[in-house]
């Protein structure tokens, strides 16, 4: 057996939790504002495949869709969890306009492929649409205390 067979799943960069938010940053290259739901998908599965949270026990991506009081929300999250801090998540958002047929649409779902994000009625409701807004938020992650 080849000690060296994992080497291909071993991820190129690491990052703390409190700093997921300047990692993705750094690794997306170019501002949030440029980017479209299609290179959202690109950059979050790479993102998720080639850089680690530091010591996380939980470390997955989901998209999550819902209406809101004005506009749709589709976000790719990347929800990590360390033994000892809160439950961390880092968004990626887009808003976009709330029609009738957006208005029911709600849901999450579990994302390892590009084309488990792209399957999604969140992201076919926003792919095509005009952007309103779009953001990288980060929430969570602080120490707890004994």
């Amino acid at each position: 057996m080849n000690i060296l067979g994992n080497i291909a799943s071993v991820p190129g960069h690491w990052f703390r939790i409190r700093y997921a938010q300047n990692a993705l940053t750094r690794s997306l290259g170019v501002p949030v504002e440029s980017l479209t739901p299609p290179l959202a998908a690109t950059a979050m599965v790479l993102f998720q495949r080639d850089y680690r949270p530091q010591h996380a026990e939980l470390d997955e991506l989901w998209c999550t869709w819902r209406p809101g009081a004005d506009s749709f929300h589709f976000a790719f999250e990347r929800r990590m969890h360390r033994h000892d801090h809160s439950p961390a998540t880092l968004s990626l958002s887009f808003c976009v306009a709330l029609t009738p047929t957006r208005q029911g649409l709600t849901g999450s779902t579990l994302v390892v492929t590009e084309r488990d994000a792209t399957a999604t009625d969140g992201y076919r409701a926003v792919v095509r649409a005009g952007l309103l807004d779009s953001a990288i938020s980060f929430r969570g992650g602080e120490p707890l205390t004994t």
